[in-house]
């Protein structure tokens, strides 16, 4: 079955504009706000709404748990608070055991999360989220594993409210999502998803340079906001 067409958007700034288009400015405006990134790309997206509308962002660091026998199969994501996120359904179809996840997930952490802590936010935990209303963005939504170990991390540090904001991701992962958090606000919510990638006629590669520019200015903001 073929998905009614979808004009892709031209880069991840023209998605942005677009997402914006349909996210009411009571989001963008609430006080203690902070914006999330899921992903490289996502955290584009975050860092030009960081600017436009001077609201705090951090970047939650995950890894995917993989299948013993597919590495291409993701069965669960574990996030840099150690919350993990299962695909039940998979891990029961390849008689995967809990035991194999929660070790994946302690391993991924020590060799993957920790290092990538320390090189792009210099060792410090995530920013508070007690008592803060949190903005998830990301440039695309698969599988919905990763916003789920997102929305559980943000349950545990004690946010207030959780709202999604994607330019596209799948209907049935949409519903899934909005059973978790407050709203799930995005572009386009196609049927039949194929990948993120699909969807833009240009989306390009983001250096690993970005993510520390962006992460060592908003340690900074932070510490400044403390003192």
């Amino acid at each position: 079955m073929i998905d009614k067409f979808y004009e892709p958007f031209i880069d991840r700034e023209d998605a942005l504009n677009k997402l914006l288009d349909i996210i009411p400015s009571k989001y963008l405006t609430k006080n203690n706000t902070i914006l999330i990134a899921m992903s490289k790309g996502g955290l584009f997206l975050a860092n030009e709404i960081s600017k436009r509308m001077n609201i705090p962002l951090d970047f939650l660091f995950t890894e995917p748990i993989l299948a013993p026998r597919n590495p291409d199969c993701e069965v669960a994501i574990v996030s840099e608070s150690m919350d993990i996120a299962i695909n039940e359904i998979l891990v029961e179809s390849f008689d995967i055991s809990y035991d194999f996840i929660y070790g994946e997930a302690q391993r991924k952490y020590e060799e993957k999360i920790l290092p990538d802590i320390y090189k792009f936010r210099k060792g410090e935990v995530i920013s508070s989220l007690n008592k803060k209303n949190i903005l998830i963005i990301d440039d695309g939504i698969e599988t919905g594993l990763t916003m789920n170990v997102a929305i559980k991390t943000c349950i545990k540090k004690g946010a207030i409210s959780i709202v999604i904001a994607t330019p596209v991701v799948s209907d049935d992962v949409a519903d899934m999502l909005d059973e978790s958090a407050d709203i799930i606000y995005s572009v386009y919510r196609p049927k039949h998803f194929v990948n993120t990638k699909y969807y833009y006629k240009n989306l390009a590669n983001i250096d690993s340079s970005f993510v520390t520019d962006i992460l060592n200015k908003s340690l900074s903001t932070n510490v400044s906001q403390k003192l």
